[in-house]
């Protein structure tokens, strides 16, 4: 079985520009919130100590452009919920078929 993880790299480009990767190989120990209700739009993920705060610049007052790079941004959740439940789908046929012969 396979184990998650979670990883952050800091690149230096030739300029001297850093650039900081971020990646969450997540499982069930995966917290994900979005309180509702507290005035303030914002969503927490946190998985092996890695911490990943989404929230408009000014999360009590967002703009018509933070509604939209919200709706961007569950577009594009959802799109990675579906591939991940058609390749489960499709290695969990793959094992059934594997297990039958």
């Amino acid at each position: 079985m396979e184990t998650s993880y979670s990883h952050t790299t800091v690149m230096v480009e030739p300029d001297g520009t850093a650039v900081i990767s971020v990646s969450l190989y997540p499982d069930g120990r995966m917290a994900m919130t979005c309180p509702t209700g507290v005035n303030r739009a914002q969503l927490w993920i946190s998985h092996a100590r890695a911490r990943v705060l989404i929230a408009p610049t000014n999360p009590e007052a967002p703009t018509a452009e933070d509604v939209e790079t919200a709706r961007k941004l569950a577009e594009v959740f959802a799109r990675y919920a579906a591939e991940v439940e058609r390749l489960h789908a499709l290695n969990d046929a793959s094992t059934r078929r594997e297990s039958a012969a």
